[in-house]
C-alpha cells in the first residue's frame, strides 16, 4: 500500500523544505536521502561524487531501494538525479506517490551556491544542460506535477488539494 509522498525534481527546486513543511504539517516522517546516504556513508556528496557519479549513483539505488521497503508514512525528498535510473522510481512508486516540483531555472539559480553541488560546479550553463537532459524524465516519474514560483505554503496548499481530490474521487490506493 502507498503511504509516502516522494518529492523529487532539480537541485535546488525547494524538495528538502517543502518536504520538511509538509511532514510536519502532515504529522509524519521526513528523509532527505542525500542526508539518509551522508550519515550511511559516512562521506559528503561531494565526497561520494569524487569517488565517481557511478558510485554515488548506485548507492543511491540502495537507498531508493532500502527506503521502498522499510518507511512508511513518510515524505521522502530525493536527490536531482534520483530519476536518472529508473529502478530508483520503480522502487519509490510501490509505497508512494511521487510528486515532482518543478521551479524555473533562474529562481534555482539565484537560490543555490553551485559550488557545494558536484554536477553544478560548472555554474549556470550546466545547470540548464541538466534541466533539459531531465525535464521528460521527471515528468514521466510524476504522479503529479506542482510549479514552485510562489511561496512554500502554496506549493504544499497545492500538494494538498491535490491529495484531497484524489483521495474523495478514489484514486488513492
Amino acid at each position: 500500500m502507498k503511504t509516502n509522498l516522494v518529492l523529487i525534481g532539480m537541485t535546488g527546486s525547494g524538495k528538502s523544505c517543502i518536504g520538511q513543511l509538509l511532514s510536519t504539517k502532515l504529522s509524519t516522517a521526513f528523509i532527505d536521502t542525500d542526508q539518509y546516504i551522508e550519515q550511511m556513508t559516512n562521506q559528503t556528496i561531494p565526497e561520494l561524487f569524487e569517488i565517481s557519479e557511478q558510485y554515488f549513483r548506485n548507492v543511491e539505488t540502495e537507498v531508493c531501494k532500502k527506503l521502498a521497503s522499510e518507511v512508511t508514512y513518510t515524505v521522502l525528498s530525493c536527490g536531482g538525479g534520483v530519476i536518472l535510473k529508473q529502478e530508483n522510481i520503480q522502487e519509490l512508486r510501490q509505497t508512494g506517490w511521487i510528486v515532482f516540483i518543478d521551479r524555473p531555472i533562474d529562481h534555482i539559480f539565484q537560490d543555490i551556491q553551485t559550488k557545494n553541488r558536484p554536477l553544478l560546479k560548472d555554474g549556470k550553463d550546466k545547470l540548464y544542460q541538466l534541466y533539459k537532459n531531465r525535464i521528460d524524465l521527471y515528468r514521466e516519474a510524476a504522479d503529479f506535477i506542482v510549479e514552485n514560483h510562489s511561496t512554500m505554503d502554496d506549493v504544499i496548499q497545492e500538494i494538498e488539494k491535490y491529495f484531497i481530490e484524489t483521495i474523495q474521487k478514489g484514486e488513492l490506493k
